[in-house]
């Protein structure tokens, strides 16, 4: 009987904890950090060490919640801000290095994709 009361409650006790994969929290640290880190470099192995978590446990996480990747979340999350960067008027050049493309072409390849016209294109049709 005894024995039956210890697993009773060490499995109670599991239902009551979790692990840290599995916060909810977790998930909205990551987003915060990749907001205020656009600029830098974001890959998925950095944020997962910065995170002490496993590269699929953020995969599994972002699916999970999400329903995108990691990669596709921080590259429109990017694009979100390289659109305010555009209407701001800044140079195409300096938009593309203030979102954390390495180059113009990579930037210009992505917003075209995401959006369907050039990031040219796109401020002369908001001006």
């Amino acid at each position: 009987l005894e024995l039956m009361t210890m697993l009773y409650r060490a499995n109670l006790d599991q239902k009551h904890l979790r692990l840290v994969s599995e916060r909810p929290e977790l998930l909205e640290q990551i987003l915060s950090f990749i907001e205020e880190n656009l600029s830098q470099n974001l890959s998925l192995d950095d944020t997962a060490r910065r995170f002490y978590v496993s590269r699929s446990t953020i995969s599994n996480n972002f699916r999970k919640e999400m329903g995108i990747s990691f990669y596709r979340y921080v590259t429109q999350r990017r694009l979100v801000a390289a659109k305010n960067y555009i209407l701001a008027g800044e140079s195409m050049e300096n938009v593309a290095g203030f979102v954390g493309f390495s180059d113009y072409s990579s930037f210009y390849r992505a917003f075209k994709g995401e959006y369907g016209i050039s990031p040219r294109q796109f401020r002369e049709q908001q001006c």
